[in-house]
């Protein structure tokens, strides 16, 4: 008998144990790392509600930013300190702020876009000329640093503010354009003339912020600074009005309006008409001369056509801006109240249009741009104000007359502009400006028997009083800033 043998092999047994070891050891790991997540996880959560809340202050610091600035006169005031183009400088007041309902503190540093390479960053062709302090685009680069509980976000954007820098008025009342036709009603020759007072000296303004502006339109809330006039009486630009003949100059044009020489016009009539404008004496080199008559009217290169072109480019460049379309066939009237001064007046135009405009006030300053259409008769009003209004800030009629049949008062600047265009102040309408107006011709060839400013006001008046304080609130128009180019940079 034979023995059998028994197969060689791996001997299996004790191996679903080292598998139970293996399971379990790897069961462990896991449960060792969710452990560990879970007790992580709300740490990772609080970083993210911080570095939230940090983005949300970061925000908050740019409006806060934008609010200031748009009330901040000059710009160059907020970069006093920088040590360089490329240098953002803390204004004082600017650091750690809190403001009510804010979780956290932002601060908002600024800087000129003066640094080669900047227009990348503004959108700009060039960087700014300026310096580091001194601000000649009207842009600037802000940084705002939002933190919470040690988290910080930050946001770089540009604020643009949409005026050309260094806007000059040199006068009251300015004509700058190809043609300075004005016309001063007078009755039967030694009859009295349009009641009217055009004075280049510097009005303070009363009732502009940060006080109330209640009753801001009465002429008594408007007293003549202390000191020398600041500006003309009337303005125009330099050399000859193509359209006269003999060859006369833009400002003998004007001269002639006030002079005994004008048709169907006595000493006595003269007298009361140059009597009736006051300001810098252009005459004369010493800057704190001032001038009743004609030596209150100048030239200037201050103002011209191609300023106005970039003022207007430079407006309506901005996408806030809205501008308001008059027609022939619809022309645009703002009807005001006729129980008192209104600067919510109703805006109509004949054709279906019946609308609240908001004309702002002091506290709250507004852009109002009308266009009209081009009519080479020159009869075309592409803006008529009935009643009673008042409004702050800048008012624009292009391509198409200014007439007031009722009552104006403005705080601001008013500006006609445009071809065949002209200013008319009706019989029987007050007006008030005070600020500047500008009725800006841009042809030569207009009819003759249009001016570009027209003092009807026998059973009224019409008062143009040069205001600094009154222009500053130009400034100060919302719509006129832009915020762009948001974006979060490294800490």
């Amino acid at each position: 008998m034979m023995n059998g043998t028994r197969p060689h092999g791996l001997d299996e047994r004790g191996m679903v144990a080292v598998m139970a070891l293996i399971v379990v050891l790897a069961l462990s790991l896991l449960v060792a790392a969710f452990l560990a997540v879970s007790a992580f996880e709300p740490q990772i959560s609080q970083n993210l509600a911080d570095s939230t809340q940090a983005r949300y202050a970061a925000d908050a610091g740019i409006e806060w930013a934008f609010d200031t600035l748009v009330g901040t006169k000059s710009w160059n005031t907020l970069l006093v300190g920088s040590a360089g183009c490329a240098v953002p400088v803390t204004p004082p007041g600017w650091s750690n702020v809190t403001i009510g309902g804010l979780v956290g503190s932002f601060t908002v540093s600024l800087r000129n876009d003066c640094q080669p390479g900047d227009n990348q960053i503004t959108g700009e062709t060039d960087p700014d000329t300026g310096t580091a302090t001194t601000d000649t685009n009207n842009i600037l680069i802000l940084t705002s640093t939002g933190t919470f509980q040690g988290a910080q976000k930050k946001i770089q954007v540009v604020i643009r503010r949409h005026l050309p820098p260094g806007l000059n008025l040199p006068a009251a009342v300015n004509e700058p354009g190809f043609q300075s036709d004005t016309y001063i009603v007078c009755t039967a020759q030694e009859g009295p003339c349009a009641n009217f007072e055009i004075d280049g000296r510097d009005y303070s303004c009363s009732a502009c912020p940060p006080e109330a502006d209640a009753a801001w339109y009465k002429t008594a809330n408007w007293s003549a600074a202390s000191g020398p006039a600041l500006k003309l009486g009337i303005a125009t630009q330099p050399g000859d009005q193509q359209d006269l003949s003999p060859a006369t100059t833009y400002q003998q044009n004007v001269e002639n309006a006030f002079k005994s020489v004008c048709p169907n016009c006595t000493s006595a009539q003269a007298m009361q008409k140059e009597g009736a404008i006051t300001g810098k004496d252009q005459a004369i080199p010493d800057p704190s001369a001032t001038a009743t008559g004609l030596a209150a009217i100048g030239a200037t290169n201050a103002l011209n056509p191609t300023i106005m072109q970039n003022l207007l480019k430079t407006l309506t460049s901005n996408p806030k801006t809205q501008v308001l379309q008059s027609t022939l066939a619809c022309p645009m009237q703002i009807n005001g109240d006729v129980g008192g001064p209104t600067s919510t007046p109703t805006l109509t135009n004949g054709c279906g249009m019946n609308q609240t405009i908001d004309l702002g006030t002091p506290s709250n300053p507004q852009l109002v741009y009308f266009r009209g259409d081009l009519d080479p008769t020159s009869n075309f009003a592409g803006l008529t104000i009935n009643n009673q209004i008042q409004g702050a800030g800048i008012l624009i009629v292009e391509d198409g007359d200014i007439k007031v049949l009722g009552n104006l008062n403005w705080q601001g600047l008013v500006i006609v502009t445009g071809q065949y265009v002209g200013a008319g102040f009706m019989d029987g309408s007050t007006t008030n400006i005070n600020g500047a107006l500008v009725s800006n011709e841009t042809v030569w060839n207009e009819q003759p028997g249009f001016s570009e400013l027209h003092l009807g006001t026998m059973l009224g008046s019409a008062t143009f009083h040069y205001s600094q304080q009154a222009l500053d609130l130009m400034n100060g128009i919302r719509k006129i800033h832009t915020l762009y180019g948001w974006r979060t940079v490294s800490n």
